[in-house]
């Protein structure tokens, strides 16, 4: 299989976006361990509070349409304009409704003024996303390289401002506090970088942004075709940042907010560390994804086979990475991070082993897209998450380690419900 030329264009891919994994892995860490150990950890919290907050609306932006322009990019390459033009001006549309629910929710939530400020700038710097097209483009075409490059200068220009913030604090130009709105327009450099990079490289490779046209009847089949997968995508992202926002909120009422932050300023130091070693797996999916799809197309058992080594390669993913990690994680973070961090090194050993579920998930999704089995996953996503917030919300007293624990117990609920439903579906419909 090795020699195919699909073979050949996937290992490409993957060698190009793990190299540029581990960039951002080394440089996301050393920058975060600077930031974190500058800020503090109650500062740190307000700063990931707000990010939490943001990203609890972050599905409008992305509008459910990635994984299926991919999927559609990859069979009508033909369309590829107008593909692209549809999808962006959705993604813009999405961005700005993302913005307005932040802020109103911000609002109503009777939040102070630095706080409203912070989501203002960090939701703001999505409306520079729709550009990411560019990228499910060049993963349809197994072009990761061009793509990897564009994400590596991404890095590069983050990281160098938020080394400049340090340095502006260590030499006293700066206080950690006056540092906050800085930190949030970071995220406007991040995506202005990107959106730049994304176009230079796709000129680069032959393409026009200026020949995309978006068409109604294009619109109305893509927001057909993602309407259940933004909800679902709403509902994992809602798994996955509500935490930090409830902490907060309910720690408040008990131990005070400078308190609640130090919480939520310990939990996303584990989370930040967890999202950043799940690597492999962004890396396996996003790369497989085209040739599963193709598989589907030539061969029904071409396509349960190539399914089935992804999941197996989700499998051993984990278990490279989540037992060592469990067993190291507290001395890592703190010789890292510092004693005042030592917390979230028991934080961090609860995450790994969600991990398994989390890669299962992820290696289901490529299913769930050639399948279309949209809506089958809403109805899990929601059940997952109802139960996740429940289960939150009965024992507060718990913290951060209790919001790790309900979200490990619905999307075990939800990953394994959903991929036993979703296959069982999908041979009803085949016979």
């Amino acid at each position: 299989m090795i020699r195919s030329e699909g073979s050949r264009n996937i290992i490409k891919g993957l060698s190009w976006l793990f190299v540029e994994r581990v960039l951002r892995l080394g440089v996301v860490l050393v920058t975060g361990i600077y930031v974190a150990r500058y800020l503090g950890d109650t500062i740190f919290g307000h700063l990931n509070y707000a990010t939490g907050f943001v990203g609890l609306f972050f599905a409008l932006g992305s509008a459910g349409i990635d994984d299926i322009l991919v999927r559609d990019l990859v069979k009508y390459p033909e369309k590829r304009n107008e593909l692209l033009g549809t999808g962006a001006m959705i993604k813009l549309f999405g961005a700005i409704l993302m913005v307005i629910c932040a802020t109103l929710g911000a609002i109503l939530k009777d939040m102070d003024g630095l706080t409203v400020a912070l989501i203002v700038v960090i939701s703001s710097a999505e409306l520079l996303r729709p550009f990411t097209v560019i990228d499910h483009w060049f993963m349809a075409e197994m072009k990761a390289r061009r793509s990897a490059i564009a994400q590596i200068v991404q890095v590069v220009a983050s990281s160098s401002a938020k080394f400049a913030l340090v340095g502006a604090m260590h030499f006293g130009y700066l206080t950690p506090q006056g540092a906050l709105i800085w930190f949030a327009w970071v995220y406007v450099i991040e995506n202005t970088v990107l959106a730049a990079a994304y176009l230079i490289v796709f000129a680069r490779a032959g393409g026009n942004w200026r020949e995309w046209r978006s068409t109604g009847p294009m619109v109305r089949y893509l927001l057909r075709e993602s309407w259940p997968m933004l909800i679902y995508g709403m509902a994992l992202y809602i798994q996955a940042r509500i935490d930090q926002v409830m902490i907060k909120d309910m720690l408040t009422q008990s131990k005070g907010e400078d308190a609640a932050f130090a919480e939520v300023g310990q939990y996303s130091v584990a989370l930040r560390m967890i999202e950043a070693l799940s690597f492999p797996t962004v890396i396996l999916v996003k790369s497989l994804a085209p040739a599963i799809t193709k598989a589907r197309e030539r061969s029904q058992a071409l396509y349960k086979d190539r399914l089935l080594n992804q999941y197996r390669l989700m499998f051993l993913t984990f278990l490279a990475m989540g037992i060592p990690l469990y067993l190291i994680a507290e001395p890592v973070i703190t010789f890292f991070f510092g004693e005042e961090f030592r917390p979230a090194g028991f934080l961090l050993a609860l995450f790994s082993i969600r991990l398994f579920f989390t890669n299962m998930g992820m290696g289901k999704g490529s299913f769930i897209v050639n399948e279309s089995l949209f809506k089958l996953a809403v109805h899990r996503s929601g059940r997952g998450d109802h139960e996740h917030r429940r289960e939150l919300a009965d024992d507060p007293a718990y913290a951060s380690k209790g919001a790790i624990i309900a979200t490990t117990i619905s999307f075990t609920m939800h990953i394994f419900g959903s991929i036993f439903s979703c296959h069982a579906c999908a041979r009803t419909s085949a016979s």
